[in-house]
């Protein structure tokens, strides 16, 4: 009993005086460098051009960049982009002519936005600096520029087929991308964007961004993109012409859409400086 009491000392002798080591022997504990950023390192000011990819097509522009404290930049965005109804459906003809055709197509959008906004890096401290991560969003007004999808002869809002005028073919014809500008309206808006993306790269005089984010127009009166009016169609399936002057008899098709929204990739390249 003796030689067990004696070891049983021993043994806490023993771990009291490792454990008191192991506390003295820790080490100091170091502080975090602060991770580098555009603002201090002197690069202040940013030019970058934008690609981008969403619902609506494709657009491009340029961005300008203005550094407003370490982790925050001002934003300036001027853009031109096309714009669709999301119910729009485009249809390859394979077997004859290999045309393509939406139908109930109105008329082609194109936008022109000038956006202002505020960008923030985020995580700074626990991602590496050549991987930054960012938050941003921009809002302003936006200019829209309609023009017809098709040669509407007698103007009754839908694409038809009209044997009195022989150049119709089947249908009325479709514009092609460059034609049809001669009766362009002007429609104004807003837009805007909210964004989460990364800036790549040790350089920080090289502007390399990748986002993904949301983005969106309003139009107060809307803009009628698929056809406003249709046939009318009796029990039999015939087309309706009452008044027999040729004219099918319409009612009405789609409403004018006011609101646009489609997630959108974005990338965009360019140089910062002091």
């Amino acid at each position: 009993m003796k030689k067990i009491s004696i070891v049983l000392s021993l043994l806490t002798l023993i771990v009291v005086q490792s454990s008191a080591y192991a506390q003295y022997g820790e080490p100091e504990l170091q502080t975090v460098e602060n991770p580098k950023n555009l603002y201090d390192e002197g690069y202040k000011t940013g030019l970058g051009f934008i690609f981008g990819l969403s619902d609506f097509g494709f657009g491009t522009g340029v961005q300008l960049r203005k550094g407003v404290s370490p982790y925050t930049e001002a934003l300036l965005n001027l853009e031109i982009a096309g714009l669709r109804d999301p119910r729009e459906q485009t249809y390859i003809d394979y077997y004859f002519t290999g045309g393509r055709t939406i139908p109930s197509k109105y008329k082609r959008v194109v936008t022109f936005p000038v956006t202002v906004g505020l960008k923030r890096r985020f995580f700074a401290k626990q991602v590496s600096d050549n991987f930054r991560f960012h938050t941003a969003m921009s809002f302003g007004p936006s200019m829209a520029v309609t023009f017809p999808y098709f040669k509407d002869y007698n103007g009754n809002g839908f694409r038809d087929a009209n044997v009195s005028v022989a150049e119709f073919g089947a249908y009325e014809p479709n514009y092609d991308i460059f034609s049809g500008w001669k009766d362009f309206e002007w429609k104004r808006g807003w837009t805007g964007d909210l964004i989460l993306g990364i800036d790549f790269g040790d350089n920080f005089a090289s502007l390399q961004t990748f986002q993904f984010g949301y983005t969106f127009y309003y139009f107060k009166d809307g803009l009628q993109i698929m056809e406003p009016f249709e046939p009318v169609y009796d029990t039999n399936g015939s087309l309706v012409d009452e008044n027999g002057d040729g004219q099918y008899d319409v009612q009405p098709s789609h409403d004018p859409t006011k609101y646009f929204g489609s997630a959108q990739i974005t990338f965009i390249f360019g140089w910062m400086w002091d």
